[in-house]
């Protein structure tokens, strides 16, 4: 193979056309949308297809209820709902996140704190959530980043210890085991998304699962408009919304669960062997497997880069220089306290003036290990690791000719880059 980087005119190691497109489908999804159509109960109230789902889903992640939801964020929303955080409480959230992780505690009018995340794993860094906590901490959001779960063992003890719910943010994390448990059985919720990038997916679409009955009960009623089981169809006896996931969705998603332990066997398998390539290069670390996670969902392949050993080319040429090779790419979320809406206390509704919130001033909110992460991990999109594994090996090798021709690059990159 040609040395000459692709961004420099040289031959790519792949096509980028030839990897495993994603959504993947088959007559599966077809024939169960097909059934819903025919069967004329389009939503959860005549059928029973997007509840089945949710159920098979909990028990894939060894928990005992589940409710279908619209988005991934909103089943975060109805978590805190249900374990009775609002006006006045705190939630502690990681700096290396999705924005909803936040902006479900905005939309129960309670404060997020956001904290910084371990150099590794890139979760929340579990000393640092625990400085966080003040008489007003009610939960703990641990977002399982790319799939990597969080440390379980210490945050369920940091939780049991000071009295305050765990959420799990699992929206990347369908499969990932902990101890030999699915995570999002953990915490009082697990919330996952089943957005179009998702590791399965209905375009949107999400899943809350509990293993507590009453949280379970709480959240079914936010969930459907404020109703309680069993009571009259108007009967609404406090503040819900309407999140209820359609059967069309269901449908959709009872085919991918179905076709998910075989993907997910093999993302694994070719994670861990890429891993292995990528950390014979110089300059290149893996984002941290914890032993204790026996098999991780993979939502991106993240790794870290010392720029300084690519003759301190930018993230962005970095990225430009392996996207030419034809790798398909994510992008890092940006540290949260980097975000317009947090720097400018842009939340709207939420947090208003006289509530009991307490106002804070995230224009000042320093994260070190977050805002370096954001500047220095690159994201590869999950479908890479479903191809055969010479293909995902030449992952590495578009790394090591990126780095070989650095100099060349870097003098190429434009001064704004």
């Amino acid at each position: 193979m040609n040395d000459k980087p692709a961004i420099l005119g040289g031959t790519p190691v792949h096509d980028q056309r030839q990897w495993p497109r994603w959504p993947q489908w088959d007559d599966s999804e077809r024939d169960g949308l097909l059934a819903v159509l025919e069967h004329g109960g389009w939503w959860t109230g005549d059928g029973d297809v997007a509840q089945g789902f949710a159920d098979a889903f909990a028990q894939f992640h060894d928990a005992r209820h589940a409710l279908p939801f619209t988005n991934g964020t909103h089943t975060l929303e109805a978590a805190l709902a249900a374990c009775e955080v609002g006006d006045g409480d705190e939630v502690i959230v990681p700096g290396i996140t999705f924005f909803a992780s936040a902006s479900a505690a905005l939309a129960v009018n309670a404060t997020p704190v956001v904290v910084d995340v371990d150099a590794g794993s890139l979760n929340i860094d579990p000393a640092a959530a625990e400085a966080a906590i003040t008489d007003r901490t009610r939960a703990i959001m641990a977002v399982h980043v790319a799939g990597a779960a969080a440390d379980l063992d210490a945050l369920t003890a940091l939780c049991a210890r000071h009295a305050v719910h765990l959420i799990e943010d699992c929206a990347h994390a369908h499969g990932t085991t902990w101890r030999g448990r699915g995570v999002g059985s953990y915490g009082s919720f697990g919330s996952f998304s089943m957005q179009r990038s998702k590791l399965m997916t209905a375009g949107e679409g999400g899943v809350l699962i509990t293993n507590d009955a009453a949280l379970q009960e709480r959240a079914w009623s936010y969930w459907n408009c404020g109703r309680v089981p069993g009571a009259h169809w108007y009967d609404h006896r406090q503040y819900g919304s309407n999140m209820r996931m359609t059967e069309w969705q269901g449908a959709v998603l009872v085919a991918q669960l179905e076709r998910f332990p075989e993907q997910h066997r093999l993302r694994n398998a070719n994670a861990i062997a890429l891993i292995e390539a990528l950390e014979q290069i110089p300059g290149i670390r893996c984002q941290t497997r914890d032993p204790r996670m026996e098999s991780q969902g993979n939502y991106c392949f993240v790794f870290h880069v010392d720029l300084a050993l690519f003759s301190n080319m930018s993230l962005r040429a970095f990225e430009a220089a392996l996207a030419a090779e034809g790798v398909p790419l994510g992008v890092s979320y940006p540290s949260l306290s980097n975000l317009d809406v947090f720097r400018h206390n842009a939340f709207g509704p939420r947090m208003r003036p006289g509530l009991r919130a307490p106002q804070r001033d995230y224009s000042t909110l320093s994260l070190p290990v977050a805002e370096h992460a954001a500047a220095s991990t690159v994201w590869m999109e999950h479908r890479v690791l479903l191809a055969h594994r010479d293909d995902v090996l030449k992952v590495a090798s578009a790394v090591r000719r990126i780095q070989v021709n650095a100099p060349a690059i870097t003098g190429n990159e434009p001064a704004t880059a």
